[in-house]
């Protein structure tokens, strides 16, 4: 059985963060976001229901074009469609109404960076955050959060590593758990030739997003290898070719790993590899091997919690049989930390 690994690719976690952004307006009193956010997260992948969505919302807005949130929705729609450009008409006929209106701009932010308009994009993200950042709420607040990220990604662009730092940092000070935001820092910390500090914001990162994603692991190498530390860096190639589709190569790198600090690691990845290759019983053991190094390691509780649920699927038990309850270490978490 191959089991493959839900990982959100870097187009569809921006989405869900202009989602997110708009989202958090519903509490604001603007419940017609409510609509295209359920839309939005069982969405058929046909165009029908897309255009469908989309002709809805242009509806409403002919129907009341003074309706701020009409437009909220329309221009969202829009940005689902990648139809930028209309977008960012209507985000702006919002903001010419309500200049601070932070779905607005938010969402033209994004529209902006999807076309290349990098200046036009920290205008408004810089907007927000002057208007956010003195709030009582400013330490919790998301969509400041957001409107950090998307700076940091704009001045890594422009080649403003250190005024990239500085804006990373603030974004993961408000949310330690964004695994986007720490891959963005660690990329910044290496560029301003801080390789230490990058392999822990890297680490971090690949914490809460262990498989799925190249990018952090391919930074972590190149950290390593500033370090000169060459067990890391191989890890970190073992990981990248694992998430580049090469397991022999990846089993071949972590499985050289058999002493010093990266153990756990080079143990748990080959877990991971042959978990994605069907291998269960293989990766089981290698999961239990890391419990007996690390008895809280999440990524380990949740592999095993998968093999178990998968065995239970292949194998029913027979009608009246009651289900046996999954069983994880004592003290181990409930949850983790998502992107």
């Amino acid at each position: 059985m191959h089991i493959s690994f839900a990982a959100k690719t870097p187009s569809e976690r921006t989405l869900n963060r202009l989602i997110v952004g708009l989202a958090v307006l519903l509490v604001v009193g603007v419940p017609a976001l409510g609509i295209f956010y359920v839309l939005d997260r069982h969405v058929d992948p046909g165009p029908t229901l897309v255009q469908r969505q989309l002709s809805a919302a242009e509806e409403a807005v002919r129907a009341e074009p003074n309706k701020l949130s009409n437009r909220v929705v329309l221009a969202a729609a829009y940005m689902t469609a990648k139809r930028y450009d209309e977008a960012v008409n209507q985000f702006t006929e919002v903001l010419k109404v309500e200049p601070g209106h932070r779905g607005a701009l938010l969402g033209r932010g994004e529209a902006y960076l999807a076309v290349g308009n990098l200046d036009a994009a920290r205008a408004d993200y810089q907007k927000l955050v002057d208007d956010a950042r003195a709030g009582e709420m400013a330490n919790v607040d998301p969509q400041l959060e957001g409107a950090y990220y998307n700076l940091g990604v704009i001045a890594l662009k422009q080649d403003r590593p250190k005024d990239a730092l500085d804006l990373l940092q603030a974004a993961t000070a408000i949310n330690r758990t964004d695994a986007d935001a720490l891959n963005l820092l660690g990329t910044a910390l290496l560029r301003t030739d801080d390789p230490k500090q990058a392999v822990e914001a890297l680490r971090r990162a690949i914490l809460f997003v262990p498989t799925g994603w190249c990018e952090p692991y391919g930074q972590l190498r190149a950290a390593y290898t500033a370090l000169g530390d060459a067990t890391g860096a191989g890890y970190a190639g073992g990981m990248v070719a694992f998430c580049e589709g090469r397991p022999d190569e990846a089993r071949q790198q972590l499985g050289a790993i058999t002493a010093g600090p990266y153990v756990l690691d080079a143990t748990l990845g080959l877990a991971l590899v042959a978990e994605d290759q069907g291998d269960l019983p293989a990766a089981g053991d290698l999961y239990s091997r890391v419990l007996a190094l690390d008895p809280q390691n999440f990524t380990a509780i949740s592999g095993l919690n998968r093999l178990g649920a998968a065995s239970a699927s292949a194998s029913p038990l027979p009608a009246g049989a009651a289900s046996p309850a999954p069983t994880t270490p004592a003290g181990s978490p409930t949850a983790g930390g998502t992107n």
